[in-house]
């Protein structure tokens, strides 16, 4: 029980935590972090939590899977985000130095 209520309630503890950090990237990477990462993260907390709550033995299983599932995508999209924001400083810095 412990151990699901975690993964319901962490990732939206890591997003909250990391928003200030999310004013490292562009401003339109920065939107779509505080927009998509929310969205994922609360909404699949949502889902997981709904499962695990009211479907009873079958959903709680439903929920654990349902929720890594969200925690993975969550971390692949902050690591595309990341990646973007480096690969569009890196473009940019070119073109002024070109």
């Amino acid at each position: 029980m412990l151990i699901g209520l975690l993964m319901i309630l962490v990732p939206g503890a890591v997003y909250i935590l990391t928003l200030p950090l999310s004013g490292r990237l562009l401003p339109s990477l920065r939107k779509a972090y505080r927009i998509v990462g929310g969205l994922i993260v609360f909404l699949g907390s949502g889902i997981s939590f709904y499962l695990a709550w009211y479907t009873g033995e079958q959903g709680g299983i439903a929920a654990y899977f349902f929720q890594q599932a969200v925690i993975l995508v969550y971390v692949a999209f902050s690591i595309l985000l990341i990646i973007l924001n480096w690969f569009l400083c890196a473009r940019k810095s070119d073109i002024t130095k070109g």
